[in-house]
């Protein structure tokens, strides 16, 4: 689907000019919140806080816990300033408390719509609801999004309740609804027919659907709409594929498809090694989106729980395809991460300067998970072996994590010593760049 980017604030207006104003027993205008001591105070100390993210001078940016407790304490002062009730609803989402998170939006759309009726609420909802999926929390998006279509029902501005139909059939796409899928993006073809992504869109649900005949026809107008699109373009070449193929009947199918061995192998022949590295990053891309779909709809997680896991595969994947020389590494290849399991492990605690047991225990769920997943989907095969070794090497790799992690960062310990004791706990895998 075609979704616009997530800002690291959920929304960042400080002065905006407030379009109305109340009208006083005298007949007077009164002051719009926005111009009260208490929302200029708030404005002046939030976005000095931005600006220390953005170029650091006297100190670093605020983080964490530190963070939200000064956002609050800005928010006492003015606790209509919703700039701040939603990153505060973003960093409690973030840190898995989504009751408090839910809160401060809440409260954030509630000053909004009392007090900013003239706001851009588009892009307000766009930026809230885009940072919710980024954050895999996609029910939480779509009542987001109901709002909004409860309070715009009666504007004539049909493109922006088009737009909105079309992220409602996104989140529920990732929720494994296809079918309320279809009717929200339905939905906003009717109310903006000359849109080519909703019928690109439209054509990706169908495929996902395993109606891949009855997308053709949305991805041709679409095209016939906007023929540079490569979103649709790359979509088109996709379904007429699946139609030709006897094993490709959904979007599933193609994600999961089997590597062309053909075709790489031509590649290498011919040299073309920057094709086949992009080629093999495609795989490796697709196989973790079906990997994140069948994860959102694993009803054992919480939300939070789900995007800790897929964040730990990506960064435990990445973390080893830079370690294969020649940077071919296939996610789906078992036996290679079975065989190289412990150097990994000695390199990744060796690395990563904050580990501690939830960050290697989420690395081992997030690998056990993937794996289990592509072999039931007959992708790959070996993870009975790959468990065994994980599970029978974790208790020696973590006791060597928590003794490397007593003398990291003690002074008291020279380099030379430190040393001796890595070559010791990591058995030398630590010195080399490579596997």
């Amino acid at each position: 689907m075609d979704k616009m980017g997530t800002e690291e604030n959920i929304d960042q207006k400080g002065t905006e000019e407030k379009k109305g104003q109340k009208e006083t027993g005298s007949g007077k205008k009164s002051r719009g919140i926005d111009e009260t001591d208490e929302w200029n105070a708030a404005d002046f100390e939030y976005n000095m806080i931005l600006a220390e993210d953005m170029m650091p001078l006297f100190r670093a940016p605020l983080t964490g816990q530190e963070r939200i407790d000064r956002l609050k304490e800005i928010l006492d002062g003015c606790p209509e300033y919703y700039p701040i009730l939603f990153e505060l609803g973003k960093r409690h989402i973030m840190e898995g408390d989504d009751g408090t998170g839910r809160d401060h939006l809440d409260r954030g759309f509630e000053v909004v719509k009392e007090y900013f009726p003239g706001e851009d609420q588009m892009e307000i909802y766009e930026n809230v609801c885009d940072s919710l999926e980024e954050r895999l929390r996609f029910q939480m998006a779509l009542k987001y999004y109901d709002q909004f279509l409860k309070a715009a029902e009666n504007d004539k501005n049909e493109e922006d309740r088009a737009k909105v139909h079309d992220y409602k059939s996104y989140c529920y796409a990732c929720l494994g609804e296809l079918d309320k899928a279809f009717e929200c993006e339905k939905r906003a073809i009717e109310l903006d027919d000359s849109n080519n992504k909703f019928y690109c869109n439209m054509g990706w649900v169908e495929m996902w659907r395993g109606n891949p005949e009855e997308a053709k026809p949305y991805l041709e107008k679409s095209l016939e709409l906007d023929g540079k699109d490569e979103t649709a373009q790359g979509n088109y070449k996709l379904c007429n594929q699946m139609i030709r193929s006897k094993d490709m009947k959904s979007w599933e199918d193609y994600l999961l498809r089997p590597v062309d061995w053909d075709a790489l192998e031509k590649l290498e022949e011919d040299e073309d090694f920057e094709k086949y590295n992009v080629q093999a990053r495609q795989y490796n891309h697709d196989r973790m989106e079906a990997f994140q779909y069948h994860l959102v709809w694993n009803t054992d997680y919480t939300p939070s729980r789900r995007y800790d896991i897929l964040f730990s595969l990506g960064h435990i994947m990445d973390f080893i395809y830079k370690l294969v020389p020649n940077d071919y590494f296939f996610f789906h290849e078992v036996e290679y991460v079975e065989s190289c399991f412990k150097r990994i492990m000695h390199k990744f605690i060796f690395k990563t300067g904050d580990i501690d047991d939830e960050i290697f225990n989420d690395v081992y769920t997030a690998l056990l998970e993937f794996y289990s997943y592509l072999e039931e989907k007959k992708v790959a095969s070996g993870f009975k072996e790959l468990k065994e070794e994980m599970l029978d090497l974790k208790p020696e790799l973590q006791e060597k994590m928590h003794r490397y992690n007593k003398i990291r960062h003690n002074d008291r310990y020279p380099e030379e010593a430190k040393e001796e004791i890595r070559e010791e706990l990591f058995e030398g895998d630590h010195e080399w760049p490579f596997l």
